[in-house]
């Protein structure tokens, strides 16, 4: 089998892939020490791939080897890329992972961290550290740790340094590391959600209100449940740029965050279940949280709308007729067009004679109420149907009109039997 050019692309358009990447200058020491611990000659590490000589340009420090010739070589000496590059096992990273995220946990060993960090020579833990330990002492350290980092680990510095600046510049550095992350491929949701909310407040300070408003509405959308496209992204970046033990980490979190997006529904269903619950309990404050979460997890869904009846029921009855109202009257205009009308439109009909009955506009109240039974008839919901006749006859027996209000309870307990036998 004829062997492949040393490192050399197959063709111009050769994939991300082959490209030729800065490796630290021990990385040829490190493949010679792991050749000979294993007992391999240079051809034998070059296999049916490589020539002999290539290994040894790069042994030799002459030559840098592409993604794919380091890929085969860790294979050949039975060690992971990162390995190979950094020198470290993958065991002692993932322990000062451990040790920096127990630090955030308990808010404390910052120290301790840096210094296992600088022992082991991990400078983007150190600087990590140290950013927590102290942001403003440790600045100038962290940011040469930090030089030559990906955009998406040197975020911790620009927060830091956003923090510790006057307003007008940090704005120029968070709306700089904001593009830098987007334009070279790392739109992380939790980063970008950082900058935005710290822009929304800096921007506040200087007083432009209308640019603090859209970082505002950016990061609270961002404080969703991503969908992990972001993640993916950024997953992908970090592969193409050889960090595939952070690139782990990003397509783990997108795993995680497209699992929660496929239960969103399943979400809303648990707040909107707990509300009714709440609701019947009197715990009305409570309930109105729970329909509103549950409205906004269901967006402009049917489901949605359904759920905006309900909470519209929970603001009247906690005195907010204008809240109650506006949902009214949204769900009114979105579904009174809709062929065959929804159970929702009767039962916003409903809402609306209570919300006129309690402003004592009882000539609409009546209209409302009427609209409603004439669309609960063919839908069947019997005890909704029970209700609105009783609001209405009692409206009808408050106005003296006792011999319409017996005639609608007593027409409308025939259709009921009616219903009941059906």
């Amino acid at each position: 089998m004829k062997k492949a050019p040393a490192d050399a692309s197959a063709s111009a358009g050769a994939s991300r892939s082959n490209r030729r990447y800065s490796y630290p200058v021990d990385l040829g020491q490190r493949i010679y020490r792991l050749r000979l611990a294993r007992g391999l000659t240079q051809r034998d590490l070059a296999g049916d791939r490589y020539t002999a000589a290539y290994v040894s340009s790069v042994e030799s420090g002459r030559r840098s080897p592409s993604g794919d010739a380091l890929r085969f070589f860790a294979g050949r000496l039975g060690v992971t890329e990162d390995e190979l590059v950094t020198g470290r096992s993958a065991d002692v990273a993932t322990a000062l992972e451990l040790a920096f995220t127990t630090a955030l946990a308990e808010g404390t060993g910052f120290a301790e961290v840096a210094a296992e960090a600088a022992e082991l020579g991990e400078g983007r833990w150190r600087a990590w550290a140290l950013l927590e330990l102290d942001p403003v002492d440790h600045l100038e350290e962290a940011g040469k740790l930090l030089e030559g980092e990906p955009p998406l680990n040197r975020m911790p510095l620009v927060l830091a340094q956003a923090a510790a600046a006057e307003p007008r510049y940090a704005v120029y550095l968070l709306e700089q590391a904001r593009d830098t992350l987007l334009s070279q491929g790392y739109p992380d949701p939790d980063a970008c959600y950082a900058l935005q909310a710290l822009l929304a407040a800096r921007y506040l300070e200087l007083g432009d209100e209308s640019r603090a408003a859209v970082a505002a509405t950016e990061a609270l959308r961002l404080t969703g449940l991503s969908d992990g496209t972001g993640y993916l992204q950024t997953a992908r970046s970090l592969l193409a740029n050889r960090r595939p033990g952070e690139a782990t980490v990003a397509m783990g979190q997108a795993r995680a965050a497209f699992r929660r997006a496929a239960l969103i529904p399943a979400l809303a269903a648990c707040y909107r279940a707990r509300a009714w619950q709440r609701r019947d309990a009197g715990d009305l404050e409570a309930a109105a949280a729970d329909l509103s979460r549950a409205r906004e997890l269901y967006g402009d869904s049917s489901t949605g709308l359904d759920t905006a009846v309900e909470l519209a029921e929970v603001q009247r009855r906690l005195g907010s007729a204008s809240a109650a109202a506006a949902l009214l009257d949204l769900v009114l205009g979105e579904s009174s067009t809709l062929d065959p009308l929804p159970l929702r439109v009767a039962h916003a009909k409903r809402e609306s004679g209570l919300l006129a009955i309690e402003s004592g506009d009882e000539e609409e109240a009546e209209r409302h109420l009427r609209a409603a039974i004439a669309l609960y008839w063919p839908l069947g919901p019997r005890r909704e149907l029970a209700r609105t006749l009783a609001v209405l006859g009692n409206l009808l027996n408050s106005q003296g009109r006792d011999a319409e209000a017996a005639a609608v309870l007593h027409d409308g307990l025939l259709r009921l039997e009616d219903l009941i036998r059906g």
